[in-house]
C-alpha cells in the first residue's frame, strides 16, 4: 500500500515532557512553575592569517557559559533558596539538567547536562496587567559544561 502523502515515515521512539526533570544542587524545585531554561557554552576562538601564504591558524581562548531560567512566581518553596544558593560568587554550585526518553518499555537513555560552578548574575521580574502573573528570570554564568 502506498503512503497518502508519498513520503513514508517510520516511528522511531518518543519523548515524554513529564519525564524532564530539573535538578538544582539538591534543591526540590517542584511547584516552581519553570517556563523556560536556556544555556550556552562558548569557546572564544581567534583566526589568524599568515601574510604571504594561505595558512590559517586557530588560537583558542577561554570558554564561558551563561544560562537563564524563567519561571512564574508561585507556590514553590525553593524560590528564595535559589537566590541564596547561587548569589554568593565565593561559593558557586552546579546546576544539573536531566531528561529521560520516558516511553514505557523503551530502553533508550536520556541526556544529562551539568553547568559547573554556576553563580547568579541577574534577577529580573515582570508582570502584565492582562494576566497578573509575576514572571521572574534568573541569569547565571558558569565555568564548564559536562555532558
Amino acid at each position: 500500500m502506498s503512503s497518502v502523502f508519498a513520503s513514508p515515515q517510520t516511528y522511531n521512539g518518543g519523548f515524554r515532557a513529564d519525564k524532564l526533570k530539573l535538578q538544582i544542587a539538591g534543591t526540590d524545585v517542584a511547584g516552581m512553575l519553570f517556563q523556560n531554561v536556556q544555556f550556552s557554552f562558548t569557546q572564544q576562538i581567534t583566526m589568524l592569517y599568515e601574510i604571504g601564504s594561505s595558512f590559517v591558524y586557530y588560537v583558542g581562548g577561554r570558554a564561558q557559559g551563561t544560562a537563564t531560567i524563567a519561571f512564574v512566581v508561585g507556590p514553590g518553596q525553593a524560590q528564595s533558596q535559589l537566590l541564596q544558593n547561587y548569589g554568593d560568587l565565593c561559593n558557586p554550585k552546579n546546576i544539573g539538567f536531566k531528561a529521560d526518553a520516558g516511553c514505557e518499555g523503551r530502553t533508550a537513555g536520556g541526556i544529562n547536562y551539568t553547568l559547573i560552578s554556576a553563580v547568579l548574575t541577574t534577577v529580573a521580574g515582570s508582570v502584565n496587567s492582562n494576566d497578573l502573573v509575576i514572571n521572574q528570570q534568573l541569569q547565571f554564568m558558569f565555568i564548564d559544561l559536562q555532558y
